[in-house]
């Protein structure tokens, strides 16, 4: 299932993710029509996130987001299916749009052969994802990620579904601690607030990309408060003409999550 991730990978030595899809105007995210965006772009990979209504149906969701989406103040996992389900986006001037938010398996089925999917958020529902992944056939196209819990650890070693799996790693041990053969880890998001941060040094990028773990590092911009690689994000790159992807490629990026996946694509021309 991994061939075609790895010959990916080695085709354009750098894949582009677009987080949530590319969104904008009256385009949402975590929507097919965001997906057909990011992919239209060049993007190799869509992230996409996951929650669960209270009787037990997936959509595609990052939740936190309620009030600026539906103008809701209710946690979207406290909702039923029934009630998610009438629910209407707004766009970015707060009008209403038209658009629903989408089941999970009915979103993979949109995208089934078109791109790479990161599914994110997916980690308290893993034993219904994998099942789901497995009955569309889509093992070679999703890459399953969690945070570095026990409970994931088990999940994956003891599952007999075998997925493509990544781990968001800030610590060395958080990555090491996956790396067993019961496991089919492809690649590791990793998080740093500093450029000289343990997690980053060249020598243990150069130890995982040897054991064929591919590095991934983003790039997006969250807001003031997140610092998820030393400040080499979007924004500078797009202020001075791609330093921060240029930094992170130096230090062994061969996936990077952006929010602009056009801008990244006329970026790797350049490598």
């Amino acid at each position: 299932m991994n061939t075609k991730f790895y010959k990916a990978l080695e085709e354009k030595k750098l894949l582009i993710a677009a987080h949530r899809g590319s969104f904008g105007g009256s385009i949402i995210d975590n929507t097919e029509l965001s997906a057909k965006v990011a992919i239209s772009l060049g993007a190799d990979i869509v992230e996409l996130d996951a929650i669960k209504s209270t009787d037990g149906v997936l959509y595609t969701y990052h939740d936190g987001g309620e009030k600026r989406s539906f103008e809701i103040d209710k946690n979207i996992k406290t909702l039923s299916s029934k009630e998610i389900d009438e629910l209407e986006y707004r766009n970015c001037l707060g009008e209403k749009t038209g658009q629903r938010v989408l089941r999970l398996e009915e979103l993979f089925k949109k995208l089934k052969g078109k791109c790479f999917i990161n599914l994110d958020r997916s980690w308290d529902y893993l034993d219904e994802v994998f099942p789901m992944i497995k009955k569309l056939g889509m093992e070679d196209q999703v890459i399953v990620k969690t945070h570095p819990t026990d409970e994931a650890f088990n999940f994956l070693k003891n599952s007999d579904i075998k997925l493509m799996y990544m781990v968001i790693a800030s610590k060395k041990e958080d990555i090491l601690k996956f790396m067993v053969p019961e496991i089919n880890m492809v690649a590791a998001e990793i998080l740093f607030t500093e450029e000289d941060a343990e997690i980053i040094d060249r020598e243990f990028i150069e130890f995982l990309k040897e054991k064929n773990i591919k590095i991934w590092l983003n790039s997006i911009t969250l807001g003031s408060r997140f610092n998820l690689s030393a400040h080499y994000d979007d924004n500078l790159s797009i202020e001075k003409d791609g330093e921060g992807w240029k930094w992170l490629v130096d230090r062994g990026a061969e996936i990077i999550q952006t929010d602009w996946p056009g801008l990244l694509k006329e970026f790797r021309k350049s490598l």
